[in-house]
């Protein structure tokens, strides 16, 4: 008798699957994207360096650990004695590991103490480490940084504010920066409202904490990056439109360089995490290592992280001229909105995003190699089903040059961060030519197809593209193409 996966597979399968989804001719005046991306920069559940990060997602490490929230993660017993459920049943979380923000942004002058530890939400504090390891490493071909250190107007050092972007390199109003995020520092207001009920009255701290554009603006402050500063929104998708909107002001010849940041800081207090846990969209598991079970057969939603992934991207003609080595390109992109519900996934809506993506790959040339699809996953019931489904009816042509690969089973969902992370791991993938594995502690979901998922990091040497899923709820929907430089 065949397995469940086996009537699911292809055409053959007694189990129909999705019917392909049209998308319509593009319009005449689409312009190309083509951009190089020259720098990254991370602080994850998995590391506080973009090296860290990845040579542990390698190992097959997990930045996944117990995270309580006393007393509203603990039990509680009526007057007879009968157990109730804790008011946030998760446990577990992607959490971030020894990050100080006096050593990582006071001390080696990117703003001031009193700017940092009063003006800034932790999400601000792992967007300007990211900005500021990824910024660091643009060098020209003769070593000329992209950063330099900023001087007063006397010519003495600032001491403060010690970095700046090499005018002589770029013009700043020619560089420009977008942060992407879902939260921000939304939890701020709790806050607030605590001091109004004491009597108390909130300071302007509390509102510059607050702005979802605050990590943003303060990069700019940080580095003189002056061709743009904004901040995107739209859930999980929130790197994804970071993107596209750096990936177009490149395109339309407004700037030269972009600094894209996907960034969240949701597990200082309780309020995400309990937002989340009454939707039922959380893994309530005790055990760190058997939560966020991306592609798995058993999944019960996902699992909470923060931190903050960085890109720097260029206009390929701009980064060759000065000899900036071009870590790979991204050559396609998909954007849709489903508008069909606030949490379900919309699959049409997916489809035709991972369409429109790789029809304006192939606009930019053929694929070559193998590819590597770093999804969306996050290991909620509905959500893997509709992409893998959907993802299937889009690369189908080629599922023996495709390996999958789920980053939220190590880091936990990063939320408005995910995207840029699940970005760096694939590019990290076609510039080394190696696949992280996707740990499974069981079967994976029969809807898989036979799609090859491996357990363990693996050498593919030939991989030479890469797609990449974000899928935000209200149905936000970013497909990127990123493939290897020629």
């Amino acid at each position: 008798m065949p397995t469940l996966a086996e009537r699911f597979a292809g055409p053959h399968g007694d189990i129909p699957r999705p019917a392909p989804v049209e998308i319509p001719p593009p319009l005449e005046r689409e312009m190309p994207i083509r951009v190089a991306v020259i720098a990254e920069g991370a602080i994850t559940p998995l590391g506080n360096s973009a090296e860290e990060t990845w040579e542990n997602y390698k190992a097959g490490k997990t930045g996944i650990v117990e995270h309580l929230y006393p007393p509203y993660t603990e039990p509680t017993y009526d007057e007879r004695g009968n157990k109730i459920d804790p008011q946030i049943r998760a446990i577990t979380a992607g959490t971030i590991k020894n990050f100080d923000p006096m050593e990582r942004l006071v001390r080696p002058g990117i703003l001031p103490r009193k700017e940092v530890l009063f003006k800034l939400e932790s999400y601000a504090h792992y967007a300007l480490a990211a900005g500021f390891e990824a910024l660091l490493k643009v060098k020209t071909h003769d070593g000329t940084p992209l950063l330099i250190p900023r001087l007063n107007e006397d010519g003495t050092p600032n001491r403060e504010r010690k970095w700046i972007i090499n005018s002589k390199l770029i013009d700043p109003l020619y560089a420009g920066v977008s942060v992407g995020t879902g939260f921000g520092g939304g939890d701020v207001s709790a806050e607030v409202m605590e001091l109004l009920r004491e009597g108390k009255i909130p300071s302007g701290d509390h509102m510059m904490r607050s702005l979802v554009d605050r990590a943003a603006s303060s990069v700019t402050q940080a580095f003189g990056i002056n061709g743009g500063a904004e901040g995107q929104v739209a859930a999980c998708a929130s790197s994804g439109k970071a993107t596209l909107n750096q990936l177009r002001k490149i395109a339309m010849g407004e700037i030269d360089l972009g600094l894209i940041i996907g960034t969240e800081g949701v597990l200082g207090k309780p309020i995400a995490s309990a937002e989340f846990d009454s939707l039922g969209a959380l893994h309530a598991g005790q055990d760190p290592r058997k939560v966020s079970r991306s592609l798995h057969k058993i999944r019960h939603g996902f699992t909470m992280a923060e931190g903050a992934v960085a890109l720097v991207v260029a206009d390929i003609n701009w980064a060759r001229r000065r000899g900036i080595p071009i870590l790979y390109e991204i050559v396609g992109y998909g954007e849709t909105s489903g508008a069909g519900d606030n949490v379900a996934p919309n699959g049409i809506a997916q489809e035709q995003v991972m369409r429109m993506a790789r029809r304006r790959a192939e606009r930019n040339g053929p694929i070559e190699g193998k590819m590597i699809n770093s999804g969306h996953y996050t290991g909620t019931p509905r959500g893997d089903d509709s992409e893998v489904l959907h993802m299937q009816n889009v690369l189908e042509d080629k599922q023996n040059e495709t390996v999958l690969f789920a980053s939220k089973r190590l880091s936990g969902h990063m939320l408005g961060a995910a995207g840029n992370l699940s970005q760096f791991l694939a590019g990290k993938a076609i510039q080394e030519g190696v696949v992280p594995g996707t740990p499974f502690d069981g079967e994976k979901m029969d809807e898989l197809y036979g799609w090859d998922v491996p357990e363990e990091t693996r050498p593919e040497q030939e991989l030479t593209d890469a797609i990449t899923n974000q899928f935000g709820f209200g149905d936000a929907n970013v497909t990127l193409w990123s493939r290897k430089t020629r």
